[in-house]
């Protein structure tokens, strides 16, 4: 069975409350009902003590006068048991039950112990001896007849107002702990709602409440922990698209190794039976291209695991002077123009110059594309695409940008360039500026962009060496 943590919170304590109220309203209600009783008890007497003491004579008129103050009924007896003197009209029979009551001593007290029923009504009586004599010589005794159902109204009176209070009281605490619990279980049942969710996939934040208490302190948690879900899934989505790409890469790598090897072949053993094609600069170019590409194929089967680059000291200058070369004929056959701007004295970092040249290509490919997309959509008379490579050493690193006259990253992917799989491309794979990223951060540097006036500019800085 169901049991809800709104019943949980409140129940206990809802029902201390209302025990609590209960036993001090009824506590309350007894000792009011106690004070009437005694009141009427006490005025009672009084009224008797009055008559029974009085000097003045007992005739009817006064029993009726007495009768309106104290709302009892008196009958005057003689000691022969006749009626002297009554504020009630009954029939001779009915006078039979008065005659029979015990006269009270005069140290007892008024009580509402025996009850007789006079003419369909009944009465609290009492007979108590009268001080004086009649006019006849004879002594008396008064009988006092107090109604029952009066004497239970006066009592109920003064109880009901208190017991009219707790109720109030009780249903008001219910009220309001209905109140408090729910406004206590409704953010519950939101962060609940939220918990689900994020179970389905739906890594939206909860809106943290303004109050400081713990159910802010959950929410906080909730929200911190659908972050880091939501940056895990990121990170497990990727690792998983990896995973499937170096799968499917290593079927292929074979393949393509064989080829890039049979085309190495083929052109050394063109330069050899054509010696003038063999001094051309194009075949050599054709020739450490291959040679990349099989350095290409490693380095993606080893996509998503990081592994530590080789310390050997490389020139930039050098990686620079390579990758113009090798992206020289791109360069002519887009008509853009590439522009090397290299500091006289030589730059070292510690590093792979495979690595680097690798990662200079690819952001040096990436911004003859985009200056080549830009030339293009120009409009007529525009100056042709340029593609700028700037290398300078700023203590202690040494930076290397990559400028274009492309229009930029879209809006939606600028964010994400350095992700695998994210390209504006139709025909890209999104890994050039991932790999670009590997690399960087193997070397301990970092890659990042920004627009500089209406030029894309691409920064990777590396640690420089010493000496």
């Amino acid at each position: 069975m169901r049991w809800p943590i709104r019943i949980q919170l409140t129940l206990p304590m809802l029902s201390i409350v209302v025990l609590t109220i209960v036993l001090v309203s009824g506590a309350v209600a007894w000792w009011q009902a106690a004070r009437a009783r005694a009141r009427q008890q006490r005025n009672l007497g009084r009224t008797v003590d009055t008559l029974t003491h009085g000097s003045f004579p007992l005739t009817e008129s006064v029993l009726e006068q007495m009768s309106g103050l104290s709302d009892a009924e008196f009958v005057l007896l003689d000691s022969q048991g006749e009626v002297q003197g009554s504020t009630l009209l009954l029939a001779d029979d009915g006078w039979e039950p008065i005659r029979r009551l015990r006269l009270r001593q005069p140290s007892e007290r008024f009580s509402a112990s025996s009850p007789i029923e006079l003419a369909g009504r009944t009465y609290f009586c009492d007979r108590v001896p009268v001080a004086r004599r009649l006019a006849s010589g004879r002594t008396a005794s008064l009988v006092v007849l107090y109604p029952e159902d009066r004497w239970w109204a006066t009592i109920t009176q003064a109880a009901l107002p208190v017991l009219g209070a707790g109720a109030v009281m009780a249903i008001v605490v219910m009220l309001v702990t209905a109140v408090l619990a729910q406004r206590i279980v409704r953010p519950i049942r939101r962060l609940g709602d939220q918990a689900a969710a994020v179970a389905d996939g739906d890594f939206t934040p909860v809106a943290v409440s303004s109050r400081d208490d713990e159910i802010r302190d959950l929410a906080v948690s909730i929200n911190s922990m659908t972050e880091k879900l939501s940056r895990y899934e990121s990170e497990v989505r990727r690792s998983e698209r990896l995973r499937t790409l170096g799968q499917l890469g290593a079927g292929m790598a074979h393949q393509l190794r064989n080829a890039a090897a049979g085309a190495s072949m083929a052109i050394e053993l063109h330069g050899r039976e054509c010696p003038v094609a063999g001094d051309s600069e194009s075949i050599d170019v054709a020739a450490r291209q291959l040679k990349l590409m099989e350095s290409y194929l490693q380095r993606f089967l080893t996509l998503g695991r990081s592994r530590p680059a080789p310390h050997e000291k490389v020139c930039l200058q050098e990686v620079v002077d390579d990758v113009a070369e090798l992206v020289g004929p791109a360069c002519k056959h887009a008509k853009i123009e590439l522009v090397l701007e290299k500091p006289a004295e030589p730059i070292h970092v510690q590093g792979d110059g495979e690595s680097l040249r690798q990662l200079l290509v690819n952001i040096v490919l990436n911004a003859v594309e985009a200056a080549e997309r830009h030339s293009e959509t120009a409009a007529r008379g525009d100056s042709p695409g340029r593609v700028i490579v700037e290398l300078e050493k700023t203590h202690p690193s040494a930076v290397l940008r990559v400028l274009d006259t492309g229009p930029g990253p879209a809006a939606e992917a600028k964010d994400q360039l350095f992700e695998p799989f994210i390209t504006e491309k139709p025909d890209g794979t999104g890994l050039g500026l991932y790999v670009a990223r590997q690399i960087a951060e193997a070397h301990d540097g970092t890659i990042n962009w920004h627009r500089r006036g209406e030029m894309t500019c691409f920064v990777v800085e590396l640690p420089a060496s010493r000496g």
